[in-house]
């Protein structure tokens, strides 16, 4: 988007605070007029007065003068940042309603860090254009315009007429120079410092693997360089803005000085009084400082546009699926169907799915089995809707996943990943993500079918035990555990694993399993396995392999029949044999 669209855009959403911010920009017109008024009043009475009475007289008009413009600034100040920070919260919140549409498929290229400075540090970014530009723009612009009205009127047009061409220069001229390169520049600066939020996180949640590695130095070194890039940009906005900011005081003084020249001409002539001659100088130089202050705050506003031009992008972008609000049809059970389904990712040079056709009837146990990069997550994701399929449909109960509501198919469909997301809090935080309204009886059944309960009454404080950032404080087989344990309280009748037992040991992997398989009958299970013998009673094995289903049939029927399962079923003997 150009700069012009992103500030149309920031524009639309002040609509409902337009009263608000007009008393903002008012209040800030008249407290730069007065900033015209008082010191050009002052000169005029002092320098033309012959009366020392006049003097007091004048002392206390500009003690209520500046008690007035006082107000006047606390009003702008007070409404303009009233404005900004609403705006700024509405923002964020509307960056996070954007932001969940598109995960996970839509966010795979992205970084956390990155996504975390967007939200975070673009937003905040942000804040001097509500706070700041608007009102001093209004004051840029009608100031000039009003103290060339009033030195035209009280002391000399034609003193008026040589003062007001500088302060339009600098209002509508110097702001365009080097204005692309500006822009640009601001751009490169907002993703170097979204690049650099990103490695710094990778470090953080990594920081096991940098002390194993001993690669604190590499990863010095990458935020060092990185912020390097951050430094070198910001000098180059820092140039440019210090050349346009000395080209403006520049015009003032030559304004000064065309000024004083034209008006002590006039006042040589008689045509203009000593003290129109001192107020004519003085208003000279002040009555340019609202064009003065709107190029000191180019740097941010132009960091500004460049921040929300970012969260524009985010906000545009097209979700991988598009949620309904009501069901077209409701599922008539937990039978999963998948019609003809092909998945293409742009990266890749083949379909990650090919025209898979498979039933999973209601109530069974269905594994999927087959090599690395065959589709298997791919083909669980489409259950889960991550994201949709290119070609075909995915019907659950007969009906299109397509057709039902988020909240239908959420209720229908519960989905427990090879890497599950613990979320900072306490365990029961977690368990309750799952229903809000459980039990602790609930809780700690969940947890006991999952094969977690005596580990969680070993913890002093036991559900209210802190799972840490991404439940570090956990192993990798507990967290898995307890992403089983989440899937149970949910009650819902698909229930869907994506190598969600791949880090527990064999013993504790039986007992989960044992749990699963009691709900035969009554859940419909899919399941991805790495271990072969897990998924060895199954009602039906499916074989992927280059994304196509290749074979499909029970462990015996499979294990004997020569082809894809076989061989991963010999190799997987073979390395238990080599284990053993």
């Amino acid at each position: 988007m150009t700069r012009s669209q992103i500030a149309r855009r920031l524009l639309a959403l002040l609509k409902p605070l337009i009263p608000l911010m007009t008393v903002s920009a008012s209040s800030r017109v008249v407290n730069q007029g007065l900033g015209v008024l008082i010191p050009a009043l002052a000169a005029a009475l002092v320098v033309g007065s012959t009366d020392s009475s006049d003097v007091w007289a004048l002392v206390a008009v500009l003690a209520a003068l500046s008690v007035v413009k006082g107000t006047f600034r606390y009003v702008e100040q007070f409404t303009g940042h009233a404005v900004a920070f609403r705006l700024l919260s509405e923002l964020r919140i509307d960056a996070y309603r954007n932001i969940v549409p598109l995960a996970p498929a839509g966010l795979e290229d992205e970084r956390t860090g990155d996504l975390v400075a967007r939200v975070i540090g673009d937003i905040d970014r942000v804040e001097p254009f509500y706070a700041h530009t608007i009102a001093l723009m209004a004051s840029a612009l009608l100031v000039p315009v009003l103290t060339a009205t009033g030195l035209a009127i009280w002391v000399d047009p034609v003193t008026a007429a040589v003062f007001l061409p500088f302060p339009i220069v600098m209002v509508l001229v110097i702001p365009w120079i080097k204005a692309r390169q500006i822009a640009k520049t601001s751009s490169r600066a907002r993703e170097l410092a979204g690049e650099t939020a990103a490695i710094f996180t990778d470090s953080v949640q990594g920081a096991r693997e940098v002390a194993i590695f001993k690669a604190r130095e590499v990863v010095a070194g990458r935020i060092e360089a990185q912020s390097r890039l951050a430094a070198t940009t910001k000098r180059a906005l820092a140039r440019v803005a210090a050349s346009r900011t000395g080209l403006a005081d520049l015009l003032a003084g030559l304004a000064v000085v065309a000024v004083a020249a034209v008006a002590a001409g006039r006042y040589q002539t008689g045509l203009l009084e000593l003290g129109g001659l001192a107020a004519a100088v003085v208003v000279a130089w002040v009555g340019t400082a609202p064009a003065r202050a709107l190029e000191g705050i180019v740097p941010d506003l132009e960091q500004a546009l460049a921040a929300a031009g970012r969260l524009f992008d985010l906000a545009d972008r097209p979700p991988p699926v598009i949620e309904r609000g009501a069901d077209a049809d409701s599922p008539e059970n937990g039978g999963v169907e998948f019609e003809d389904v092909t998945v293409r990712f742009s990266n890749a040079s083949r379909p990650a799915l090919d025209d898979v056709s498979l039933v999973v009837p209601d109530g069974s146990f269905v594994a999927v089995v087959g090599p690395s990069g065959s589709g298997k997550s791919t083909l669980v994701e489409l259950l889960a809707r991550f994201r949709d399929p290119d070609d075909g449909r995915v019907l659950l109960g007969g009906s299109d996943l397509r057709q039902l509501s988020p909240s239908t198919r959420r209720g229908r469909v519960a989905f427990v990943p090879q890497r599950p997301e613990i979320f900072f809090g306490t365990i029961e935080d977690n368990l309750r993500l799952a229903r809000s309204n459980a039990t602790d009886d609930e809780l700690w059944g969940a947890l006991g079918r999952a094969a977690l309960a005596d580990w969680v009454r070993s913890l002093q404080r036991g559900l209210g035990t802190t799972t840490g950032e991404l439940g570090e404080t956990m192993s990798g087989g507990q967290r898995q555990r307890l992403a089983i344990a989440r899937a149970f309280l949910r009650e819902s009748d698909v229930l869907v694993l994506d190598e969600a037992t791949s880090e527990l040991d064999v013993a504790t992997e039986r007992l989960v399993l044992d749990e699963l398989r009691q709900e035969r009958g009554e859940k419909t299970m899919l399941v991805v396995a790495h271990r072969l013998e897990s998924v060895m009673d199954a009602d039906e094995i499916l074989v992927l392999q280059g994304g196509r289903l290749v074979e499909r049939g029970t462990h015996t029927q499979l294990a004997a029949g020569g082809g894809v399962y076989s061989g991963l079923w010999r190799r997987h003997n073979d390395m238990l044999i080599e284990s053993t």
